[in-house]
């Protein structure tokens, strides 16, 4: 089973342990040629650098969603332009990759979301 802390790149191995693989410890507080503090201060210094890395991952993450939430909307802007031109559900829903329903579904009420204004004698305002 893995040690507690090997998704960070330690190796936690216990001084208790004994057998033919157990570090040898001196007298002195050396284990495998390392004092314990040494050890642990190594091991603090890869978790520190990990907790850098997941600050960043987070960082970029966030990023990643700032900018899909503009392309979104994007869409929803050009979805509710193509249909005040009389474009159907059916052809956004093909230049999208999603079904006719889909596409009405997700963005039936998009264009007042924009205050994009229509004629009210445009068959397309009522989804015809």
């Amino acid at each position: 089973m893995p040690s507690s802390g090997a998704a960070f790149g330690i190796a936690v191995v216990p001084l208790a342990s004994t057998g033919p693989e157990a570090p040898e410890v001196a007298p002195d507080g050396v284990v495998g040629g390392l004092q314990e503090y040494d050890v642990a201060w190594r091991a603090a210094a890869r978790v520190t650098d990990a907790l850098a890395d997941l600050r960043e991952l987070a960082a970029a993450r966030a990023e990643a969603r700032r900018v899909v939430d503009g392309l979104e909307e994007e869409v929803e802007i050009a979805v509710a332009h193509l249909r005040v031109d009389g474009a159907s559900w059916a052809q956004v829903g093909r230049a999208l990759g999603i079904s006719r329903q889909g596409a009405r579904q997700r963005f039936g009420d998009v264009s007042g979301a924009h205050g994009i204004r229509q004629d009210p004698r445009d068959p397309q305002q009522f989804g015809r």
